[in-house]
């Protein structure tokens, strides 16, 4: 296999873990190159730089060279200053990360996906509902992992959503309506809220998110997303640093 070198590559930081002694192994999402894994060596030992730079959440400009599955990180600068972030956003934003770490192939190139990830983020430092920005995440990020929701028409019959009707939306198909809804049935509101990323109500996101987490748990198949259960205790306990525990340890 070939060596190669790339210089210059916007992307974040995912997570990172001691790799040795003195260096780290890093899991980035880049623009052009999708999701891999840097060996950093000797970031471990060079504190000034570990702390300035390889925290998630900052754009940065990647330099990497290598072959195989984990090149060598040659570089790296930032771009601008990592995005400010409330505690509840922050804790968002960390769930974001590990679904693409759990979602994506590695160099597997998806430069939408990265735009609407990179979006998704200024998005919540401008103080945006969490919600509303994560559901509109994960539907982007379904479609383009080749998973997209059908919101716009009834899988069956081929008619427009109806607003005012319910609907059982199965996998694979899509939304089907259903005379009497269940609790698991999704209003033609919340479709049509989705599909045009427009909320007009707390109830809308809620159901928005049991029919986003419902598509995404099939696509985890079984694995465990950690920053849940992370938000789920914090919102019991309101413990912040239960979240810095995603930082070290490694995932997947």
């Amino acid at each position: 296999m070939a060596k190669f070198r790339i210089n210059q590559q916007p992307g974040f930081i995912l997570h990172r873990r001691p790799y040795s002694e003195s260096s780290l192994l890093v899991d980035v999402f880049t623009r052009e190159y999708g999701r891999l894994t840097l060996i950093a060596k000797g970031s471990r030992t060079n504190r000034k730089q570990s702390v300035g730079l390889f925290i998630p959440f900052k754009p940065l400009l990647l330099s990497w060279s290598g072959k195989g599955n984990l090149p060598v990180l040659t570089g790296i600068e930032s771009s601008r200053f990592a995005v400010d972030l409330s505690p509840s956003a922050r804790s968002c934003a960390y769930y974001q990360n590990e679904l693409l770490l759990k979602l994506l192939h590695r160099f597997d190139s998806n430069e939408k996906l990265f735009d609407h990830y990179r979006g998704s983020l200024a998005a919540l430092e401008e103080g945006i509902d969490p919600h509303m920005v994560l559901r509109i995440f994960e539907k982007h990020l379904l479609r383009e992992i080749g998973f997209g929701l059908i919101l716009d028409h009834d899988a069956s019959s081929g008619e427009v959503i109806d607003e005012d009707a319910y609907y059982d939306y199965v996998p694979e198909k899509g939304p089907v309506h259903v005379p009497t809804p269940d609790a698991g049935a999704i209003s033609g509101k919340t479709l049509k809220a989705l599909n045009n990323e427009k909320f007009k109500s707390r109830e809308q996101l809620q159901e928005a998110m049991r029919l986003t987490r419902k598509l995404i748990d099939l696509q985890l198949n079984g694995k465990v997303l950690r920053t849940r259960k992370v938000i789920h205790a914090m919102k019991n306990f309101k413990d912040q640093q239960r979240l810095t525990a995603f930082e070290g340890e490694e995932i997947g």
